[in-house]
This record gives structure tokens, C-alpha cells and sequence, in this order.
């Protein structure tokens, strides 16, 4: 082939053969968004000035990555990074670096009010790591996990998670409680940035081989100020409207990790039968209705409502709904009813179908 003719093919393609094929493999990679908890001081340092730090590592590791907003009152942030799971991997890597140089800016063990901001780990000792400088590079890293994850991450009998310790060189441990108002906890990782980066791609292929219908339904953390919880009542449905911070956690706004405040919750109870076919496969069904209504719909698990029983002695099922427009909190309520009594009526025919036949 003559020189004018590769010209003309990359002309008509933009790009070579080989680099069209490298980038539709890229697209079809997998991908994964972890969520890392960090406090103020940390996030202005991973934002850096003028926003540079943060546009960096989104640059360089081709990620969607942000900061929810700051909350009055909060003393903590949720970093989103989203993309392959090797992007988000080394692209978390750099922000445990960033937040290990501490140059400048004291001590990087402040203690913080809000308790999961406080590291677990202590900080490795000199007889573990006998240089110096390399024992300045060590950085941490505070993932948000749910406790289905954290299930999937720890193993049976503890053998993943002590395979990963000893496989990338990190030390890894999860928070005995939950962040208020949710069903995430904090999983630390302590090592260097390249052997965080390393545990991270391990732990995100983990997760997606096991993603499950549980995850769907679990809460999410959001910073916010904590408030009195009312106690939920009997029939199916009632209205509460408040006046703060979201209280129960729920999904991100955008893609960058802004979380929108929730004035209006509504609480409607499911009948157990009924409530994987309102979820829908892999939670499907429900995440579109999130999604049309523009709502936080948070599914109560199975295990917090054992005691909970109507006066029919039927099990139910808590669906939380949220959101800063009544409307949609009200149109959400609406649909979710509508699907219950569908799923009744079809199965109410079904079963006089099947008894016709039988006599």
C-alpha cells in the first residue's frame, strides 16, 4: 500500500485500524463506581487549586470522578469515581496519594467529632517498614461498601479478604457500625498507592461477579445532620415532610456525586410475596421507577422487619420514598400501588385459571 493511500484511509477513518479496535475494546470494558469518604480538609486537597489536583486525575485516568455538595453543619464528603475498573482503580490510587502528601499542613492524624472520619488502622510502625521515606508514602483510604458487598469482599471464613491482604501488601478493615442512616460501612485500606490500586481491582472484579439484588435495595450514605426518627404506622401509607438534611441515604443526583436535599417522604408497606416482583430482576423495574419519578426509593430489608406484622399476620416490606417535589414523591407512591394491585390481580387470575382447570 503507497503512502498516499495510508494517508487517504486515515482521512476517511480519523484514526488506524488498530486504534479504532484498542478503543471499541475500551467501551466494552466493564465498569464500576466506588465511593470514598473523606473529610473537608481532604477534599479541598484532592480538589486542589483552582480545581487542577482533581481535574488531573479525572484527565490522566479518563474517570468521572467528583464531590457531593458540602452540607451545613458536616464535617464529611462523598467522592464518586466512576469508569473501567482499572481507571477508577488508579485514579483512587492517586487520590490516596494526594491525601498522603501532607506537606505544609500538619499532622495527618487530626480526630474528627464525626467518628468515621477517625482512621482505624494505626499508622504502620517503623519495625514494620524500616525506611523512612518509604514509610512517608504509605496512604489510606476510607471505601464505602454496603454490608452485602462487604459480605462478598470478606468471603467465607474470611479467606478473600486475607488473600487480598496478603496478595497486594495492603491492610484491610471494615467499621463495626454503619454510617448513620444506612447500610454502608466504612472499609479501610492502608498501603502504598500502587498496592491500594492493586486491592482495588480485585475488590471491584469481586463485586461485579457477585453483583445481587440486594445491593439495589440497601442505603446509601449521604452527609447530613442527624434527626429523631418517628416511628413508621400502620396501613400501607402515610406522609411526613421535613425540613433538613436526607436521614436515610438514597443515590446520587449526577454522575459527579451530588446528593440533593429531600424535603417530602412518603412510606408505603409491601406484602413480602409481592416484593420482588414490584423490584424486578436485578432490580430493574425499581431503579426505572427511580429513575421516571425522579425519587430515592429505598427497600427495607428483610432481615429489620421480622416483628413487624400487620394485624392479617402477613409479612410486609418498608419502600421509603424521597424526594424534594411532592409531586414526584406522590406520582412514585402512585405507581409503586399501581404494580402492587396489578401483580395481585394477576395472580388472583391465575390462581382461578389453574382452579377452573383442576374441576
Amino acid at each position: 500500500m503507497s503512502d498516499t493511500q495510508v494517508l487517504s484511509e486515515l482521512e476517511e477513518t480519523g484514526r488506524p485500524q488498530e486504534q479504532q479496535e484498542s478503543q471499541q475494546q475500551v467501551t466494552a470494558l466493564p465498569t464500576i463506581n466506588h465511593r470514598v469518604l473523606l473529610s473537608l480538609r481532604e477534599s479541598a486537597r484532592v480538589i486542589g487549586i483552582k480545581g487542577n489536583t482533581i481535574q488531573r486525575i479525572r484527565e490522566v485516568n479518563h474517570v468521572k470522578i467528583g464531590l457531593s455538595e458540602k452540607q451545613p453543619g458536616c464535617s464529611d464528603r462523598i467522592l464518586s469515581c466512576a469508569g473501567s475498573i482499572a481507571n477508577v482503580s488508579n485514579a483512587l490510587g492517586d487520590v490516596a496519594e494526594t491525601l498522603n502528601d501532607t506537606e505544609g499542613e500538619g499532622s495527618g492524624n487530626e480526630k474528627y467529632a464525626f467518628h468515621f472520619l477517625n482512621h482505624i488502622l494505626p499508622p504502620p510502625s517503623k519495625d514494620e517498614i524500616k525506611d523512612a521515606e518509604q514509610l512517608k508514602n504509605i496512604g489510606t483510604l476510607r471505601l464505602l461498601v454496603t454490608s452485602s458487598q462487604l459480605s462478598s469482599i470478606i468471603g467465607k471464613g474470611g479467606y478473600r479478604i486475607k488473600s487480598l491482604i496478603e496478595k497486594h501488601g495492603v491492610k484491610i478493615v471494615a467499621s463495626r457500625h454503619f454510617l448513620p442512616d444506612s447500610d454502608e460501612r466504612v472499609l479501610e485500606m492502608q498501603g502504598f498507592p500502587g498496592s491500594i490500586t492493586n486491592g482495588l481491582i480485585e475488590i471491584s472484579e469481586i463485586l461485579l461477579n457477585e453483583m445481587d439484588i440486594s445491593f439495589a435495595s440497601e442505603r446509601r450514605y449521604y452527609p447530613h445532620l442527624r434527626s429523631t426518627k418517628e416511628p413508621y404506622t400502620h396501613p400501607a401509607v402515610h406522609d411526613r415532610s421535613k425540613r433538613n438534611h436526607d436521614t436515610t441515604g438514597g443515590e446520587s443526583s449526577t454522575d459527579t456525586g451530588k446528593a440533593t436535599t429531600t424535603d417530602h417522604v412518603l412510606v408505603v408497606n409491601i406484602p413480602e410475596a409481592y416484593v420482588g416482583a414490584i423490584v424486578g430482576r436485578q432490580g430493574n423495574r425499581i431503579a426505572n421507577l427511580r429513575k421516571f419519578t425522579k425519587t430515592k426509593i429505598i427497600v427495607e430489608k428483610k432481615s429489620e422487619n421480622k416483628t413487624d406484622k400487620p394485624a392479617s399476620g402477613k409479612q410486609t416490606r418498608v419502600f421509603t420514598i424521597l424526594g424534594s417535589h411532592m409531586k414526584n414523591v406522590k406520582l412514585a407512591e402512585s405507581m409503586l400501588l399501581k404494580n402492587l394491585n396489578a401483580e395481585i390481580e394477576k395472580r388472583e387470575s391465575k390462581t382461578s385459571r389453574n382452579t377452573t382447570m383442576s374441576k
